[in-house]
C-alpha cells in the first residue's frame, strides 16, 4: 500500500511483553520512510545515493506486508499470525537511525542543501522528516532511542485506530 493512501490515524503497534517493549508508530511515516530509502538506494544520480542494507530493506518491507495483512483481515486489530523479530527491527532501526544522522549532516552543507532544491529531490527531505517522526514516537512514553543494543525475542504486529 503507497504511504499516501494510509490514513494518518492507523498506528502499528509492536509488543514484546517478555522484554517490557510496547511501542506505536505511526503506519504512514513506516510507509513514507521505506519509499524514501528505497528511492535514496535506487535513485540514478550518485551525488544523492544512500546506501542501505538488504537486510534493513527487507525487515521494513516485511513488517510493512505484515502491518498490510492485518489491515486487511475482517479484524484488523488482531495481532498478525507471525510474531517479527525484534532483533531485525533493531538492527534496521540503528542503519536507518546511522543514515538519516548521515543525512542531516549533508543537509548542512550548503552545497548539497542547494542542489537538492535544484534538483527538486524530494526523498532525502521526506526520508529525514519520516525518521524524525518515528523517533518522537518511540520518545513518547519512554521508549528507546537509538541505538537500540541487546534486543531479543519476538514482537507481536498489530494495528490500532487512534492517535
Amino acid at each position: 500500500m503507497d504511504a499516501r493512501d494510509i490514513h494518518l490515524k492507523w498506528v502499528v503497534r509492536l509488543v514484546a511483553e517478555e522484554q517490557g517493549l510496547y511501542l506505536w508508530l505511526g503506519w504512514a511515516p513506516l510507509a513514507e520512510l521505506l519509499e524514501a530509502m528505497t528511492e535514496l538506494s535506487t535513485t540514478p544520480n550518485t551525488f544523492f545515493r544512500f546506501t542501505f542494507s538488504e537486510s534493513t530493506l527487507e525487515s521494513l518491507g516485511e513488517l510493512l506486508a505484515r502491518v498490510e495483512d492485518c489491515h486487511a483481515t475482517p479484524e484488523p486489530y488482531q495481532s498478525h499470525p507471525r510474531p517479527f523479530s525484534v532483533e531485525r527491527l533493531a538492527s534496521a532501526a540503528n542503519e536507518v537511525h546511522q543514515q538519516a544522522q548521515l543525512l542531516q549532516n549533508k543537509l548542512a552543507e550548503p552545497g548539497f542543501a542547494h542542489a537538492v532544491a535544484v534538483q527538486k529531490m524530494m526523498a532525502p527531505r521526506i526520508f529525514h522528516d519520516a525518521w524524525a517522526t518515528i523517533l518522537r514516537q518511540l520518545g513518547s512514553g519512554g521508549g528507546p532511542h537509538p541505538p537500540l543494543l541487546d534486543c531479543t525475542g519476538l514482537a507481536d504486529v498489530s494495528l490500532q485506530w487512534g492517535w
